[in-house]
Order: C-alpha cells, then sequence, then structure tokens
C-alpha cells in the first residue's frame, strides 16, 4: 500500500468509475483496479460495490475515505511547508451570496499576493459547507450565520442586512393578507432556515414553494412574479432594480453574521495564512 493507491482509491470514489479514475489519474484501467484490490487485501475488507451503473463505497470505504482525506491533506501541508511550494492548491468554499459579490475582491487581492497558488472555488450550502470543512475536502469556507462547533474556527467578517424581493409592485409582503408563494436556496441554506422563521414571526402563509440553487435563478423568478425571497441587502446593487422591490428585514431579523471558517486542528500553509491576511478585503 502506498499514497498512490490511496489517491486512486479516492478517485475512484469521486468518479463513481474506474474507467474514469484512469482517464483522470492518466493509468491504464488495469492499474487503478490493481490498486483498489490491493487496499482490499491490505485491509482484508470489501471497500467499493461493483455495481454495473456506478461504484459506490462500502461503509468500511467510507471510513477509509475519511482517512485519506486527512493523510492526504497532511501530505499536502507537508510538501507546502517543506518545499516552500509557490504552486500549492489552496481550495476555498462559500455560499453562493457572497461568491456573486464579496468573493472575487479577495481572490483580486489574494492573486495580487501570489500569483502561482492554484486556487478552486467550491460554492454549497452552509451546512454542505461545514461538512466539507469537518471532512477536510476544503481548507476554509465563508459562510452565514453563527456556526457552533468546538472544532471550528470561525472568523467573524461582517453583518449581513436582510431583505425581502418582489416582483415591482407587488406590495409589502408583511401585509398581504393572502399565501404566499416563496423562493428559497435549498436544505442546508441558511439564509432559507432564516426566511422560513420570519414567515413564521409575521404569522405569513406558504402557499408554494420553489427550490432553486442559484442566485440568477432566484432573482429571475422573482421578477417573473413567481414568488418572493429572502437575500442579503449586498446583492441589490447587481439586481435590475427597475422590475424589483426590496424590503429590510427590521427587528429581530435584520443582520445575519458572516465569517470565514476551518478547522481548528488544520495545518495552516503559507498559502493558507496569504490567504487569510487579505481576507479583510472582503468588506472592501
Amino acid at each position: 500500500m502506498n499514497i498512490d493507491d490511496l489517491k486512486a482509491f479516492k478517485k475512484v470514489c469521486e468518479v463513481k468509475s474506474f474507467t474514469r479514475a484512469a482517464e483522470e489519474m492518466n493509468f491504464v484501467q488495469s492499474n487503478i483496479t490493481a490498486k483498489v484490490k490491493r487496499l482490499e487485501k491490505h485491509y482484508q475488507a470489501q471497500l467499493i460495490y461493483r455495481d454495473k451503473k456506478a461504484i459506490t463505497a462500502t461503509p468500511a470505504g467510507h471510513a477509509l475515505l475519511n482517512y485519506i482525506n486527512q493523510i492526504l491533506t497532511l501530505v499536502d501541508a507537508a510538501d507546502a511547508e517543506l518545499i516552500d511550494n509557490p504552486y500549492s492548491e489552496l481550495h476555498i468554499g462559500s455560499i453562493e451570496t457572497i461568491a456573486a459579490t464579496r468573493l472575487p475582491n479577495v481572490l483580486e487581492k489574494f492573486r495580487q499576493t501570489n500569483k502561482q497558488a492554484k486556487l478552486k472555488i467550491t460554492t454549497a450550502s452552509t451546512n454542505q459547507l461545514l461538512s466539507k470543512i469537518k471532512l477536510r475536502e476544503i481548507e476554509g469556507a465563508f459562510l452565514s450565520g453563527p456556526v457552533n462547533d468546538e472544532s471550528i474556527e470561525a472568523v467573524p467578517l461582517y453583518n449581513e442586512q436582510m431583505v425581502v424581493i418582489t416582483q415591482k409592485g407587488y406590495g409589502d409582503p408583511v401585509y398581504e393578507t393572502k399565501g404566499q408563494a416563496i423562493i428559497v436556496f435549498g436544505e442546508g441554506c441558511f439564509y432559507r432556515s432564516y426566511f422560513e422563521e420570519w414567515l413564521t414571526y409575521h404569522q405569513i402563509t406558504i402557499d408554494s414553494l420553489m427550490t432553486l440553487n442559484t442566485l440568477d435563478g432566484i432573482v429571475g423568478c422573482v421578477q417573473a412574479g413567481l414568488g418572493i425571497a429572502m437575500l442579503p441587502q449586498s446583492v441589490m446593487p447587481k439586481l435590475d432594480n427597475d422590475k424589483l422591490d426590496f424590503y429590510q428585514v427590521t427587528t429581530p431579523f435584520e443582520h445575519v453574521p458572516v465569517s470565514f471558517i476551518y478547522r481548528k486542528d488544520s495545518v495552516q500553509t503559507s498559502v493558507f495564512n496569504q490567504f487569510k491576511t487579505v481576507m479583510s478585503a472582503i468588506n472592501e
């Protein structure tokens, strides 16, 4: 067993195919198969289900993947720290609204500091980002809402003013007596749960619920009169306000904390520390 065996197993699980894993790793398929079998022999356990349609990890395989993520994180950290590798990869996560508004300025500042680092950005919901941090799939993440986890370090950045957006001329939804059609991000999004709490607080009934995973999709549906949505006010300058009305959310729902998180026990590379120093640009 060696590090390449672990990387091959992880890749097979990610793409759910021996063929695709071999292509992406520039190996012949038999080589990938041999590496996985070598791991199964070493651990004396079946690590994957070899179904015709897709490859999936067994419970033992999932357990191994967790350790592989930790091992590869430490290996990458050792390379970056000991070799002082300026080409180190940095994998950062962000919720959709921050990625669309404030994150580009941070990335620009970081690129001015380090033009050689390989930067990878993943957008996901708050809950998904927390999970990815805990599984060491990403090194840090920008997200909204309070973080109550002893294993996570949360650096406060700013408080986001929330607004409810409607089609032009719709009227303030707080004073609408009819049921509302609402448009939200998917499960695990803090803004979604925050919006639902706000609706309950104001005793607003929900007639229908539409789930979308992009900011543009939500805004487009609101403009078309398909429902109302709650978003951070920072996205407003990017929207066509001739087609929308927005209403600031008031106490106790007006502000949502935004923070940058990472594991407390993570090995912080020089590239990661460089990124942390430019995070203040998110307020610019």
